[in-house]
């Protein structure tokens, strides 16, 4: 990881990432300014943005391993098939990330103030 300047102090710092843990499966990740002590919130999740990280790793992969078949010598219906299967793994990877995105903005907006 790079290192960072601290926003309060100014003091360049290689973060090291600490986790709290609070009821209901809440995760808060954060670091520490070296200096000033500042805590810096970096992400909250709860189990089911977990989840859906999880899920969209999946998804990742079947698309990775869809993109790496040799499509030379395939048949024309075979190869739209494919392209359909690629098309429909992005459309769900697009929308587990929508989720994703918004949850962990309600998450932090509700815990940046538990650090």
């Amino acid at each position: 990881m790079n290192k960072i300047i601290c926003d309060k102090c100014k003091t360049q710092i290689k973060p090291l990432i600490e986790s709290k843990h609070l009821t209901g499966g809440i995760r808060i990740q954060y670091f520490r300014c070296n200096s000033c002590r500042v805590k810096v919130l970096i992400d909250v999740t709860d189990a089911e943005t977990r989840r859906k990280q999880i899920e969209y790793n999946k998804w990742a992969e079947q698309k990775k391993k869809a993109l790496d078949i040799v499509i030379d010598d395939m048949e024309e219906n075979k190869l739209a098939e494919l392209v359909m299967l690629v098309d429909e793994i992005t459309v769900n990877m697009e929308q587990i990330l929508k989720e994703i995105k918004e949850a962990k903005a309600e998450l932090k907006v509700k815990y940046e103030g538990e650090l």
